[in-house]
């Protein structure tokens, strides 16, 4: 995620520590921060959802991945495994 306004890893880690408390209440989905990079405006967070079918983890990705929107933040999806 790009945080252009972030003017301090204070400030990125505050709107991360908000971000997986909120999307890690959705239940089978796991959410952390990765790659503590010394950059405060970008913040990489790591979902993982488990179900039964990879349609329905798909499904809660993706419900993840709007409620990040609705925030407003501009994002950038990688797949597992991307650099």
């Amino acid at each position: 995620m790009r945080l252009p306004w972030a003017k301090s890893l204070k400030d990125r880690r505050q709107v991360a520590r908000s971000l997986v408390q909120r999307l890690g209440r959705q239940p089978n989905l796991a959410v952390a921060e990765l790659e503590a990079e010394d950059d405060p405006r970008r913040l990489d967070l790591g979902v993982a959802a488990v179900s039964s079918t990879v349609g329905h983890a798909r499904e809660l990705v993706e419900a993840a991945i709007a409620m990040v929107e609705r925030e407003g933040l501009e994002l950038e999806l990688r797949q597992y495994g991307e650099r």
